[in-house]
């Protein structure tokens, strides 16, 4: 019941282990923890790693409970579950009155990652929360890049975030890379998401395509703001003459 929440995930990472040995136990966990806000969040996030069966019922109970946090809580933690039968506890949650659990719900969806959920989440660029409009602009990238820039191009001129979004998913998807996007927060906010700089620079370093070596190294450069001398010395034995020369050119002009 603490609120030290390091603790507390310390605790429920050990419990969740226990009870992935001994899920017989759940229920009878669940029978025994009161009803404060702490313990509810406590629960959401150990079942949700447990992913065991028994701990659906107890978080959908929770998707009705008069917190927001606690409901967008029980939203991640089914989302864990990558349960089909869930997407229609989890659907309805995209329009509940707290932004939060808007935001929430959209993420769960991303993670269903076919057409149906494309459908819900795309509801989600018109929400009245600038935060769950960009919630649903990466959660739609992450279900079918080419069909969400087709989408977020249509609202681009009715929403900003749509529109630092689209900039994101664009340059993400290594189709233009404009040199000012680092300097927009939103869009270079979903191009790290999309686009994690361990996962970059693994690309940069060992990928056999030559426009995905380029791709990296230009995220890298111009949203991830790495030391360009550092940079320089990862590629400067790299067999494309252009991404060598592009190397030298960010170099000089540092």
């Amino acid at each position: 019941d603490t609120t030290d929440r390091e603790f507390r995930e310390a605790v429920t990472t050990s419990l969740s282990k226990i009870l992935c040995r001994q899920p017989e136990q759940i229920p009878g966990l669940i029978t025994q923890i009161p009803a404060s806000k702490t313990r509810k969040l406590g629960m959401s996030w150990l079942l949700g790693k447990t992913q065991q069966p028994g701990a659906i019922r107890f978080l959908a109970e929770l998707l009705k409970d008069p917190d927001p946090d606690v409901r967008a809580s029980a939203i991640g933690a089914l989302a864990k579950f990558k349960d089909k039968p869930l997407f229609e506890y989890l659907k309805q949650m995209i329009y509940d009155p707290n932004e939060r659990v808007r935001a929430a719900a959209v993420n769960a969806m991303s993670v269903a990652g076919d057409m149906k959920a494309f459908e819900i989440v795309k509801s989600g660029l018109e929400d009245i929360d600038g935060f769950v409009r960009k919630r649903a602009a990466v959660g739609l990238a992450r279900i079918d890049l080419e069909k969400a820039l087709v989408e977020m191009e249509k609202r681009r001129t009715r929403f900003a975030e749509i529109d630092s979004s689209l900039r994101g998913v664009t340059c993400a998807a290594g189709k233009l890379l404009d040199p000012s996007v680092g300097e927009d927060p939103v869009a270079r906010n979903v191009i790290t998401e999309l686009c994690p700089e361990e996962d970059l620079l693994r690309e940069l370093k060992s990928s056999p395509k030559e426009e995905r070596r380029l791709h990296a190294f230009r995220i890298l450069a111009a949203v991830h703001r790495h030391n360009p001398r550092n940079l320089n010395a990862i590629v400067k034995n790299d067999p494309s003459a252009m991404l060598r020369e592009e190397a030298k050119t960010l170099l000089a002009g540092q």
